[in-house]
């Protein structure tokens, strides 16, 4: 039997088994101090302990104080797909040390993963404050709190049928703190010639999108956006005629208030030959992989607006010229001492998680996968409902 009370200035009074014969009170504050700072996975069994501790663990304000605290532990999702199309969900801890130890089974979390289908389809398009959006075709878009096992299938989305031209639909998700709502954005183009698409919005606890201003004359580039300080953001085609690699493209903002569209510049790049760019997250900041023929640099906004505060935060050399040679390689995390990148390489129609010593320049390869597809997002747990 338990007694308990949840004032936010009393205290929760409970007694146990048999083995705690003596009621025990925490203060409440003391009771939410020590409560945030625990992963999801201990809440949610405290939570059924008694009623205090599950009104405490499920109310708002104390779900947004945990995500405040578990912003700085970092975790990585990654979206497999083996051979036999088995598609799995995989959840590593990338606080954990040494590095090499990331993958380590003790810190690896594999979720029962049940969206519409299972097939290689679908997209990891974005994670926010725990909640993480699949799109898992040009019509469905799906967000999932792998955390506390919460899925919400969105309304499908009336994209041109087939037949009515030549095009695809790429998303973005992030969060609005105007109205403290999340939002899912898709962008309709019907092919890279004639810039015209169609753009919608996605609001969470509503049962329909909405048109929104078209995207500017530009196609955006790859398959999702990038959400940053309350925007989502695009790399997108701005002058295919152009020699220059990273003159042929603009980075895309869509502020999620207004929703309105402004343009980012990019980074300096220097003398730098650039043959490829990618747009991403890091450390909470807009970040541009720049790869050229020899290298990739990574380039952080520190400051999301100003254009001045572009910095090189790592250069990682290709390593063509070691004894393996990779293709297609993918920057997923770059360590908070700066010298240490976990990276995704492949081999031969297979891939190989590495971690790469920048400062001592050392390869480590950390777990090779019989798979031929996979794509990684950075996220922290939260009790956010979807």
């Amino acid at each position: 039997m338990m007694e308990e009370t949840t004032t936010s200035t009393g205290t929760l009074t409970f007694t146990g088994d048999d083995s705690f014969q003596t009621p025990r009170s925490i203060p409440f504050d003391l009771a939410t101090e020590i409560l945030s700072k625990l992963s999801v996975k201990f809440l949610l069994k405290f939570s059924t302990t008694c009623k205090s501790w599950n009104s405490l663990i499920n109310d708002p304000k104390f779900i947004k104080k945990h995500l405040r605290i578990s912003t700085k532990r970092h975790r990585l999702i990654t979206t497999t797909c083996i051979p036999s199309k088995k598609f799995t969900v995989m959840s590593y801890q990338l606080h954990s040390l040494p590095f090499n130890s990331i993958f380590n089974i003790n810190a690896t979390t594999q979720y029962e993963y049940s969206p519409v289908n299972h097939d290689y389809h679908d997209c990891l398009v974005a994670s926010c404050d725990g909640i993480v959006c699949f799109a898992i075709n040009q019509n469905v878009a799906v967000l999932w709190n792998p955390s506390i096992g919460k899925l919400k299938i969105l309304p499908t989305l009336d994209t041109p049928k087939d037949g009515d031209g030549d095009g695809h639909t790429v998303y973005g998700f992030g969060y609005d703190p105007f109205v403290d709502n999340y939002k899912v954005v898709s962008v309709f183009y019907y092919n890279v010639y004639a810039c015209k698409t169609e753009v919608s919005v996605y609001s969470l606890g509503t049962d329909c999108w909405r048109r929104i201003e078209d995207f500017p004359p530009l196609i955006p580039y790859g398959r999702q956006g990038v959400f940053v300080c309350g925007t989502v953001n695009w790399l997108a085609y701005y002058d295919l005629n152009e020699n220059d690699y990273y003159r042929s493209y603009a980075i895309v903002s869509l502020d999620l208030e207004n929703e309105t569209y402004h343009e980012i510049l990019q980074p300096d790049y220097g003398e730098v030959v650039i043959e490829k760019l990618t747009l991403t997250l890091m450390r909470d900041c807009l970040c541009v992989f720049s790869h050229s023929d020899s290298f990739d640099d990574v380039w952080l906004m520190k400051e999301f607006g100003n254009d001045e505060s572009w910095v090189k935060l790592i250069r990682i050399p290709r390593f063509s010229n070691r004894c393996l040679y990779f293709d297609n390689t993918k920057i997923l995390y770059v360590f908070e001492d700066d010298n240490h990148v976990l990276l995704l390489m492949e081999e031969k129609f297979k891939l190989k998680w590495v971690v790469y010593d920048s400062k001592n320049d050392i390869v480590k390869c950390t777990k090779f996968q019989d798979f031929s597809w996979a794509e990684s997002k950075v996220y922290v747990e939260s009790l956010i409902s979807p």
